[in-house]
């Protein structure tokens, strides 16, 4: 049995008052909500795997500080200098393996995997597009089929902040390949609210070779406060627990 958090920890650089209407600005601090991530990371880490988007340098110290027996990788590569995370403790047997990806449309998004024993875990975050786009011109969907390809088909967990919704092209591109959703089941769970509205964009996609049992979100509605004094982020962590079939 595997278990996995997967969290767009929101970047300091992109934390603005007028992108939170519903946040008090003391929340805001950056130097106070960094903190209060690496606090909530502290409180996930007793996962076997902790996979972050939105991560940026200082943070990821934060976070190493957090969990001292746990080997990290921070893959920084995008415009403001914040990138994938993933956190692996040490009661993992096997020797973890990383990898990382640069996608080839020159955006500045990135993955990154690791492996151990027979098992890729990914995490991304994908560039958004306007409802409409069609499919052959949406980068998030070029994005995640590029990444498909380079974690070859195998148990595999594929995780992050997708910047689409379950029924976008994105998440059919992602379920004709063979992934299935492990918040299938709770599809109430809800992961952000942008623009004053509830939406779940972020995923626990996973191999068939999976059996997933999701944990339950706080609810959120349009107006929740994210982040706030309890969600230091604008999007949840998600977390499920793999067993093999």
């Amino acid at each position: 049995m595997i278990r996995v958090v997967s969290w767009n920890v929101l970047a300091d650089a992109y934390v603005r008052r007028e992108y939170y209407p519903h946040t008090t600005p003391d929340v805001l601090d950056r130097a106070k909500r960094r903190r209060a991530v690496a606090d909530r990371i502290a409180r996930l880490g007793d996962v076997e795997v902790l996979c972050l988007q939105e991560a940026d340098s200082a943070l990821f110290e934060l976070a190493q500080e957090k969990l001292p027996e746990a080997t990290g990788q921070l893959f920084r590569k995008r415009g403001r200098g914040e990138g994938c995370a993933i956190f692996v403790r040490r009661s993992v047997t096997t020797e973890p393996s990383f990898r990382e990806l640069v996608f080839s449309d020159r955006s500045g998004h990135v993955a990154l995997g690791v492996t151990f024993a027979d098992v890729s875990i990914v995490t991304t975050h994908l560039k958004w597009e306007p409802e409409g786009t069609p499919p052959d011109a949406h980068r998030g969907r070029v994005q995640l089929a590029e990444l498909l390809d380079t974690w070859p088909s195998g148990p595999r967990i594929v995780c992050g902040d997708f910047n689409a919704e379950p029924d976008s092209d994105v998440l059919v591109l992602a379920r004709s390949r063979g992934l299935e959703d492990a918040y299938a089941s709770l599809p109430d769970a809800y992961t952000c609210n942008s623009n004053d509205k509830k939406k779940r964009i972020d995923f626990l996609l996973h191999s068939s070779d999976f059996v997933a049992t999701p944990s339950p979100t706080p609810p959120v509605d349009d107006d929740t406060p994210l982040p706030s004094e309890l969600e230091p982020s604008d999007h949840l962590p998600i977390e499920a627990r793999f067993e093999r079939r």
